[in-house]
């Protein structure tokens, strides 16, 4: 029934849809575990021409403007409240519903919505082209990686077309002399928090050993998460670092290690905690399972059957944030990354940071071993980097 909806309403144009100002309409769209409901009104699918050059796709913005596009940009909004989401899902909630309004043979139409939507969003976005493909570009502050990049009076744009797909790099693209919204907001690819979609829930069981003692946790996860992720653009490495647990692992996990870590010393805690990481996951790295370099927040070590250094330091930074809120820098070694906590009740060798002594505390080997404050076996002479810290 909507594809038929759909070609008539491309058929009969702009004309038949003037008629009918105050019509709403709305489309369920599958985004991730939900299913979300967005409003529009069908002016926006403009049934005219547009092709590939400057003046026919600056034509079809201008006379988007002209649609009742409201609709549909109120709907984003309120929807990117009520679940939280930040830009980059805002935008793929965007495409999504984009996807179910245009069929295939209007495809050039729908990425310059999708541009004209992300403008009036308030974004700074650029438009490139070359031949019959067209690229949305978009200001942002972020580090973003393996996507295009250009530059454009001192602002640095992401190719929000080219993620996920493959591109040239070295593709020499035209640039549209139009920038709709040129002193717009840098858009946000950093999770500050995981956004509130309807969580798919298992249970699994983790057993590691610490003075003797074998301690078993049951834990929750979100397989929403994975899938979240899965499609997630790599940003900036110590960014994972900063993603707080979902609900789903703040509520199973940190509990069980609240009880467990109850009236021990500070070196005890970090001991036990290091001992979790290093002995209750399969330690492979990133591409021998992917193929290419997968970085993972705290959630993924639950979701994935191995994980590399990287991805427990991802989850030892959480749960000594959350669980002793001591402060920490992130160190990397050309081949490895690893932890220095500031703590009183280490001894050995200190890496001295901004005033405070740090002593490495090491998530990921040797494998049934809890000792904390020693550099890794191997690094004790290697150069290293501190990337970013917890205050």
């Amino acid at each position: 029934m909507k594809v038929h909806f759909l070609i008539l309403y491309f058929s009969l144009g702009l004309t038949l849809l003037s008629g009918m100002p105050n019509q709403i309409l709305s489309i369920n769209v599958d985004f991730f575990s939900e299913q979300i409901q967005l409003n529009y009104h069908p002016s926006i699918l403009l049934a005219e021409m547009v092709r590939v050059e400057e003046k026919s796709m600056v034509n079809f913005f201008q006379q988007l403007e002209k649609s009742n596009y409201q609709v549909l940009l109120d709907d984003l909004i309120a929807k990117k409240q009520q679940f939280q989401l930040n830009d980059w899902l805002s935008f793929s909630l965007l495409n999504k519903s984009l996807d179910d309004l245009f069929d295939r043979q209007h495809a050039l139409q729908q990425r310059l919505t999708a541009w004209f939507f992300l403008s009036k969003m308030g974004f700074d976005t650029r438009l490139t082209y070359l031949g019959q493909k067209v690229f949305i570009y978009v200001y942002t502050n972020d580090e973003v990686f393996e996507v295009p990049l250009i530059e454009d009076k001192g602002r640095k744009f992401v190719n929000l077309s080219g993620i996920n797909q493959p591109t040239n790099p070295n593709e020499a693209l035209y640039l549209l002399n139009f920038s709709p919204n040129a002193k717009g907001k840098s858009f946000s690819f950093y999770l500050d928090q995981l956004p509130t979609l309807s969580p798919i829930i298992h249970e699994q069981t983790y057993t590691f050993n610490y003075k003797d003692t074998t301690y078993q946790l049951i834990v929750k996860t979100d397989q929403t998460v994975k899938e979240l992720m899965s499609a997630y653009p790599i940003f900036a490495e110590t960014k994972y670092l900063e993603v707080p647990f979902s609900k789903a692992i703040a509520t199973s996990l940190l509990p069980q290690l609240e009880k467990i870590l109850e009236r021990r010393s500070e070196k005890e805690k970090l001991e036990l905690l290091a001992a979790f990481t290093r002995s209750s996951f399969n330690y492979m790295e990133d591409k021998k399972v992917f193929g290419k370099s997968k970085p993972m927040i705290a959630d993924e070590l639950f979701l994935y059957p191995y994980s590399d250094c990287e991805d427990r330091s991802a989850l030892y930074y959480a749960l000594v944030k959350n669980l002793l809120n001591l402060p920490m820098i992130i160190i990397a070694f050309s081949d490895h990354l690893t932890l220095g906590v500031a703590t009183n009740e280490l001894s050995g060798p200190a890496i001295a940071y901004k005033g405070k002594h740090y002593f490495i505390c090491d998530p990921t080997g040797p494998a049934n071993s809890s000792a904390v404050g020693q550099f890794p076996q191997g690094y004790e002479q290697k150069k290293f980097h501190i990337i970013g810290e917890y205050k």
